[in-house]
């Protein structure tokens, strides 16, 4: 008796559908993004011929009024602790951007 082949699940039929959309949409970006190609080439050369322009700016200075304390009660009883926050400026190196590098808090517990 000759084997009989194997029967064809639903996964089969998924894996056929995801190849054949795969291989139509890499065709049509193929079609479509190939006019577009020479341009960007043509602009990407045209920027590298352009030194860049360094600009150099002063570092904005904001001030912040000092927010008000309160009395320190919250509802349904309790008292709000009292804390401040001190911000400190890593200086106006005007690199802009980062982290990290800044001011280190440093707390004690009893």
């Amino acid at each position: 008796m000759a084997n009989k082949p194997g029967s064809r699940n639903w996964n089969d039929i998924q894996v056929a559908i995801a190849t054949i959309s795969m291989a139509v949409t890499l065709a049509f970006w193929n079609i479509f993004a190939g006019p577009d190609r020479a341009s960007a080439e043509k602009r990407a050369q045209e920027q590298a011929a352009i030194p860049p322009q360094l600009a150099v700016a002063a570092a904005p200075v904001v001030q912040v009024p000092p927010a008000p304390t309160g009395n320190g009660t919250i509802l349904f009883g309790g008292s709000a602790p009292q804390t401040q926050i001190i911000v400190q400026s890593g200086g106006g190196n005007g690199n802009g951007g980062g982290g990290g590098g800044g001011p280190v808090t440093s707390t004690k517990s009893s």
